[in-house]
């Protein structure tokens, strides 16, 4: 389980004893929040040695640093302690490059975890060639696509825009089931350990996923913040505009908490409480974050809640879930996917300011200049 230290809200009264010997001074206020459970608030003279205990042993976990180089080669060398017994033998797995999906699938079906651990050695069926490895990385591609690409099913997007992500689709074709979802899982803990063992080795899924379903591989809790990302039409069209709106006095916007689930024709299929008793709930300034927050659940996690556990099955069946839990789901996708190469002057050139005082602007040109100094990871991030 993850658990942050947060600060106290801005504006919360902190009392301290003058009488430090006591013992009847409530301390400093610190908040406790592991991103599912309400969070706890508490109060204690010791907060600060709390704290610096809290940081000792999260290091320790996370091999010493908080960088995400450090955490990466952390990662990188338990796993290969994790599977120090497999030995990385050669494995042949014949496919057929027409059909590289169910071909693959059925050439790993009894495949065990020494199997996936294994140096695969790709043949396509009916072409010539030995594989030195170009062929292992070429059905790796192959594969990828195969699993992630929209167009395949299993995967879908929110819009369809170019840098649109990926996430699992509660819609997909009949002859998708979840044991795709648990083979890709695989696929993507094969590329892991692949990269874990370095050099010619190293592979990188090719594909973009949604910001909350990499937060749930590793275990955070979903919140509408989610659709900012995933599905920005979404978040401008209706998220942010119930933030912005005054639910006890507009009379043009009347919310309960439900979903409604529209067909592609536009008929109303079925409604979803989000809450016991939601249709009869109304949405209020008090309980707008409350609504909204269930709205993500409902749309990013219990949609595909059974794809997702499929997923994972596959993935920690090779890689542990208390290793990947170290990332958050930013880094989680430089460790999937790597780096790729950002333009600060493309930013600059297509960037757009709604208003803007000149204050505004000048905090605008400090942005600009502390951007210009991030690394390609760090503008990853």
């Amino acid at each position: 389980t993850k658990f942050q230290f947060l600060p106290p809200p801005a504006g919360t009264n902190v009392p301290v004893s003058n009488n430090n010997n006591n013992g009847n001074g409530h301390g400093a206020i610190f908040i406790i929040d592991d991103g599912c459970q309400p969070k706890i608030e508490l109060a204690s003279k010791e907060r600060n040695v709390i704290a610096a205990t809290f940081t000792h042993f999260l290091l320790k976990n996370i091999g010493g640093s908080e960088t995400f180089k450090d955490k990466q080669d952390f990662f990188y060398h338990e796993v290969r302690k994790f599977h120090s017994n497999y030995y990385h033998e050669k494995i042949a797995v014949k496919v057929t490059r027409e059909k590289i999906l169910e071909s693959s699938m059925k050439a790993t079906k009894h495949f065990s975890v020494s199997d996936w651990c294994g140096n695969f050695e790709v043949t396509f069926q009916g072409e010539q060639g030995i594989d030195w490895g170009g062929l292992r990385r070429e059905w790796f591609e192959l594969i990828c696509s195969a699993l992630f690409d929209p167009r395949g099913g299993l995967f879908c997007t929110f819009h369809d825009k170019r840098q649109a992500l990926v996430h699992p689709n509660p819609s997909r074709p009949a002859h998708l089931k979840l044991k795709h979802f648990e083979f890709a899982g695989k696929v993507v803990g094969k590329c892991l350990y692949e990269s874990a063992l370095g050099g010619t080795y190293r592979q990188l899924v090719r594909a973009r996923f949604s910001r909350s379903f990499l937060a749930q591989l590793i275990g955070l809790r979903v919140h509408y913040k989610y659709f900012e990302q995933d599905d920005p039409d979404l978040y401008l069209s209706k998220i942010k505009y119930i933030l912005d709106t005054d639910l006890d006095t507009s009379d043009n916007l009347e919310l309960y908490f439900v979903e409604e689930i529209y067909d592609t024709s536009g008929q109303l299929v079925k409604t979803v409480e989000l809450i016991p008793n939601g249709a009869k709930t109304r949405v209020t300034n008090a309980t707008k974050n409350q609504y909204l927050d269930a709205l993500a659940q409902q749309r990013l996690c219990n949609n595909v809640r059974e794809e997702i556990d499929s997923f994972l099955k596959g993935l920690n069946g090779i890689i542990p879930d208390n290793l990947l839990s170290i990332f958050d789901e930013n880094e989680l996708e430089l460790l999937l996917c790597g780096t790729g190469e950002y333009s600060i002057a493309d930013f600059r050139a297509n960037h757009i300011v709604n208003g803007g005082s000149p204050e505004f602007r000048r905090v605008l040109g400090w942005f600009w200049a502390a951007v210009g100094n991030f690394s390609q990871t760090e503008m990853a991030r």
